[in-house]
């Protein structure tokens, strides 16, 4: 059933709306990503692993808002179109969306002609090499809805991939026999591709709101972690402090001022 023009309004505005948030949304991050990188200059952190994951989620999350941001344009494209064929191209755009999004995230498992599954690749994916050695590692308190999403993308495989991989090819490579790429086009169908695209997004979404909940957890953790080496700073200034002689004073004095420096931005870096 074609959308009405009332409905198709209501939708465009809601898009519309999404693409506004998450562009903010990813801009936020970008400022989280670049205050990180600052705080590892600024101390001398002996344990690297709580930033590095940190990072690690900051960058998940990054590409999903980005995934989806690329969805919301390809809507766009089609709402707003006022020729047949760029309908055809945002279903194109989905499609190639749809299948880089979920290799990039989840990967795939290969099977061999001998039956043999290959699981090297999903095992490398952002999804179970960032976010789930974090989850299982240092927040198992997030195990079940961690687990829930996986779920949920184990079962976006009823989806016919192979069928989305043939047209991607083509939307992306074309072929040397133009008359496949036509025959592609011409049997694209926009409502079935955004049928398809629906429960990806929900997946997307859920992986956006899980991700902002323990990227909060780690912050914490990272600010537990800042404080503790500012006593070690502070440790460290009255130790120095007990060894300044008139002949040392000027060097000592350089010293603690620099050390200081250091402090101050630590006590710059907001989340």
């Amino acid at each position: 059933m074609l959308m009405t023009e009332e409905a198709k309004s209501q939708l465009q505005n809601n898009i519309e709306r999404r693409l506004n948030e998450l562009t903010s949304d990813i801009d936020d991050l970008n400022r989280q990503y670049s205050i990180l990188e600052t705080c590892r200059k600024s101390i001398n952190c002996t344990d690297d692993v709580y930033f590095e994951n940190l990072q690690n989620l900051l960058n998940f999350r990054l590409i999903v808002g980005i995934i989806n941001l690329d969805l919301c344009a390809a809507i766009l494209i089609h709402l707003r179109a006022k020729f047949q064929y760029e309908s055809i191209y945002s279903s194109r755009q989905i499609i190639i969306i749809i299948c880089e999004g979920y290799k990039k995230l989840y990967n795939f498992i290969i099977e061999k002609d001998n039956g043999d599954k290959v699981s090297k690749y999903r095992n490398n994916s952002f999804w179970i090499k960032e976010v789930g050695t974090v989850v299982h590692e240092i927040l198992p308190e997030y195990q079940s809805q961690y687990d829930l999403i996986t779920q949920q993308l184990d079962n976006y495989l009823s989806v016919n991939f192979e069928t989305l991989k043939v047209q991607r090819d083509l939307s992306i490579h074309y072929d040397k026999e133009p008359i496949k790429v036509y025959e592609m086009l011409s049997n694209l169908d926009i409502e079935e591709t955004l049928k398809t695209m629906i429960p990806f997004l929900a997946i997307l979404n859920s992986m956006f709101s899980f991700i902002f909940e323990i990227t909060k957890g780690f912050e914490q953790k990272t600010k537990l972690e800042i404080k503790n080496q500012e006593l070690r700073i502070l440790e460290i200034i009255n130790l120095i402090n007990k060894f300044k002689t008139e002949q040392n004073e000027k060097m000592i004095e350089d010293a603690v001022e620099q050390i200081f420096s250091s402090k101050k931005n630590i006590d710059n870096i907001q989340f």
